[in-house]
Order: C-alpha cells, then structure tokens, then sequence
C-alpha cells in the first residue's frame, strides 16, 4: 500500500522519473549494457549481484528506500520494546491494586489508581488512533485532531480524578457509594 502511495506521489508520475527507472530497470547487473536477448544469459545470480552492489545501482537505490519517519530521520529509532513491557507492567499492577484500592481507599492507592488508568486509557485510546484514523485514508489533518483529542481527553481523566480525590471523597469511597445506590423500588 505504502509503495502505491508513493508511486501516486506526482513526484513520481512524471516523465523524467519514469524514463529514469525504465533505464534502470533494463540494464543488466553485470556490465551496465542495456538488457537485450544477447545479454539475458550473463545475468548474475541473485547471491552475486548482494555481494558486488557497486556494480548495480538499482540495488544501492532499492536498499537506501525508506518508509517510516524514524528511519529517514536522523535520530535514534524508539525501543517500542520497553513500551509494551510498561504496558503490560501497568495493567498488571493494575490486578491488584483495583481490589485493594477499594478494600483501603485512601489518597495514594486512589492517586496510583487515577495514574494507572489513565496511562492504560490513553495507551489503548492511542493505539487505536493510530491504527485507525490513518494519514492514507483521512489526510494529513484528521490523524493529528484525532491524536490531539486522545491527549486532551487523557488530560482531562487525570485532573477530573485528581479533583475528585483532593476536593471530594477519592475514587474508592465514589465507587463504593455507586454500589450502594439502590432503585427506588427495591426494599432495604
């Protein structure tokens, strides 16, 4: 998909390139003669043609070709590693603390709980931006609102519980009182 986006590119679709990489692709590997039935015979199997890469500029140009940002930029790519284990480690910890939150509520299993679902919310939210509100289908704009909200959204979960532990009763006691809601035809 990625390399018919680049060749929709109008960089691409003009005649100068196309003349280009017509030249290119029909000169042999070997000896930089054009690609004729004569020559067909002398090309070299794929094994030497990796080996003696100054020979076949095609190849140099295949293998400097890109398509992630983190590869064409100059910076350090990200160890995306060490993220999944975080992940993994915050909804693991999330196991226990839920249950022991609500058994001991008080300010810093209610302030660990606010953090830890608000870092696994955004992870998922995150994700889910990325994955589905691609550049390739929705432009450059929307993918980028769509981040932005899940920020903004992110933001907001972790002031609101911050507010609700520091100014109100914390989350674990908010929680309680919702189980103990009855309906009002319930009896007692």
């Amino acid at each position: 998909m990625a390399l018919s986006l680049f060749l929709r590119n109008p960089a691409c679709t003009n005649q100068a390139f196309t003349k280009q990489i017509m030249r290119l692709a029909t000169f042999t590997a070997a000896n930089n003669a054009p690609l004729t039935v004569r020559a067909l015979p002398s090309v070299l199997p794929l094994k030497n043609i990796s080996l003696e890469s100054q020979k076949m500029p095609i190849a140099n140009s295949v293998r400097s070709f890109r398509t992630s940002a983190v590869r064409m930029s100059d910076e350090k790519p990200h160890d995306h590693a060490k993220l999944w284990i975080i992940e993994k480690a915050t909804s693991a910890l999330m196991v226990p603390l839920i249950p022991l939150g609500l058994l001991v509520p008080n300010r810093i299993f209610d302030s660990l709980l606010a953090i830890l679902i608000t870092a696994h919310s955004f992870w998922g939210l995150e994700a889910i931006a990325v994955d589905y509100v691609r550049a390739s289908i929705f432009g450059p704009v929307i993918p980028k609102i769509a981040i932005g909200l899940v920020y903004l959204l992110s933001i907001a979960t972790l002031g609101g519980l911050f507010y609700i532990i520091s100014h109100d009763i914390g989350i674990a006691n908010s929680v309680r009182r919702l189980w103990a809601v009855r309906s009002q035809g319930q009896p007692a």
